[in-house]
């Protein structure tokens, strides 16, 4: 395993290779700041090309924007284009914009909620970049997630519509009336429009509340409280936050959006997590199928060795199906990942399930990811 966090070097194209070792850099690290302007001057024309799309597919340019001032501060500048490097500073300027439009969003509902005796649990990349982020611009986010008790709905939509916020019309909704799925608030000129998606439980295809035994109730029964911009809100347990961002990363993303993967660097770095709790947690919810590949590649990405080879081990899928998965999808290949594509990978995973006939199930799902697919084209 390579100084920064993966393996197999000689696998990884030169633009993947620096893509990974981005994700996993350590802001004031003199060695990975080296290895990455060394790893940068390697970089031709078309190497750059894919390391724009890449990064900006898996939501990274303002992550490498402050990566790229941060190796330059310590003297070891990128070997890149000032025209890729002014890229990466205008979309981070840009993201940094949007982002206090949605905190300004976000600080509304929660106080609306909170005058109302509502206690909240706020998910996602707002959270994450205050709580957990180092830098926090980082992390960029479009909208405000927010996992909610079933029984506060009828007080959360009154609260929201009292504080200015509205049901955003034509869009799915997954919970029951009178609450939705996403509340919009339009701000002081009239035109700009913040979000907040309203969660239950997780976020993902209806076949998982039966393909799984998760339970958002542990999450409730073990939440914490803090504060989050002078307001107080409920937080999870690291452990359940960490299986819960696998899971949104699997489940949603097929592991396909590496800004995800660097989420889950920040926590383990700033938490102490029972790696034990982790493995008991997903065994118990029967999501280990999911959440042990995505262990697997955070191994590779984490340059502290932090998550356990033994946990990595107990949770990664050892039947055939989800080691043909892991073949198909190695970790030097996460940066040309795609979450619609028809990958080998993308097949497999509709067959990681913990119980046999889920996994027989899974075939079931393989056609309507062909139609999305198609409906693309």
């Amino acid at each position: 395993m390579s100084r920064l966090g993966f393996s197999r070097t000689n696998d990884i194209g030169d633009a993947d290779g620096f893509l990974l070792a981005a994700v996993s850099y350590r802001f004031g690290d003199v060695g990975d700041a080296r290895s990455l302007s060394r790893l940068s001057s390697r970089l031709g024309p078309g190497d750059e090309e894919r390391l724009s799309g890449h990064a900006r597919y898996h939501e990274l340019l303002p992550l490498l924007h402050l990566v790229a001032a941060d190796c330059a501060s310590l003297g070891h500048a990128l070997g890149l284009p000032s025209s890729t490097l002014r890229l990466w500073e205008e979309e981070y300027r840009r993201e940094t914009v949007r982002s206090s439009l949605v905190i300004h969003g976000a600080r509304a509902a929660l106080t609306a909620l909170s005058e109302s005796g509502i206690r909240a649990i706020p998910l996602k990349g707002v959270y994450l970049s205050a709580r957990y982020y180092r830098k926090p611009g980082a992390r960029p986010f479009r909208d405000f997630d927010l996992l909610v008790r079933e029984e506060d709905l009828r007080g959360l939509h009154s609260a929201l519509c009292g504080a200015g916020f509205r049901p955003l019309e034509g869009r799915p909704t997954f919970v029951p009336a009178p609450a939705c799925t996403v509340y919009s608030l339009v701000l002081e000129d009239g035109i700009t429009a913040v979000e907040v998606d309203v969660h239950v439980g997780m976020h993902w295809p209806a076949e998982y509340e039966r393909r799984t035994r998760f339970r958002v109730s542990d999450i409730w029964r073990d939440a914490r409280g803090e504060s989050w911009e002078g307001i107080p809100i409920l937080a999870m347990r690291p452990e359940h936050l960490l299986i819960v961002t696998l899971l949104d990363l699997a489940v949603n993303h097929r592991y396909a959006r590496l800004i995800k993967f660097r989420d889950l660097l920040e926590i383990i770095d700033r938490m102490d997590i029972d790696w034990e709790e982790v493995s008991r947690c997903a065994r118990r919810w029967e999501v280990a199928s999911q959440v042990g590949p995505g262990l697997l590649y955070l191994r590779h990405l984490e340059p502290a060795n932090r998550v356990p080879a033994s946990v990595v081990g107990e949770l990664t899928p050892g039947y055939l199906a989800g080691k043909l998965f892991i073949r198909s999808l190695p970790p030097w290949n996460l940066p040309a990942h795609r979450s619609r594509s028809f990958s080998p990978a993308n097949f497999l995973f509709f067959l990681l399930a913990d119980r046999p006939g889920e996994r027989l199930r899974g075939l079931a799902y393989i056609p309507g990811h062909i139609r999305r697919g198609l409906r693309r084209f």
